[in-house]
């Protein structure tokens, strides 16, 4: 059950992530147009991105983590904390 609810979790995950990076990278075409434009059309363009585009590929990234780290604490990894993991050189 545990691993069941893991997989689901860390593919909503990665389906986030994926939009949130995609999501991040899909603006440059939009603001090279604005700055090319300039003035008005070019400052209209930028505010758009920055107050109606952005807020939502933050807050989908925001989400994706955690999600992640729910995903994490279910399957019991510790990848977050200190502790030295054991390895063939740590053992010898």
């Amino acid at each position: 059950m545990r691993e069941k609810v893991y997989k689901i979790l860390s593919r909503i995950y990665g389906i986030m992530m994926s939009i949130s990076f995609f999501g991040g990278f899909l603006p440059l075409i939009p603001f090279v147009f604005a700055v090319i434009v300039g003035g008005e059309l070019g400052e209209s363009i930028s505010l758009f991105l920055y107050k109606q585009y952005y807020p939502w590929v933050i807050t989908i990234g925001s989400l994706a983590l955690v999600v992640g780290l729910i995903a994490m604490y279910v399957s019991k990894q510790n990848a977050l904390s200190i502790k030295e993991s054991k390895t063939k050189d740590n053992e010898k």
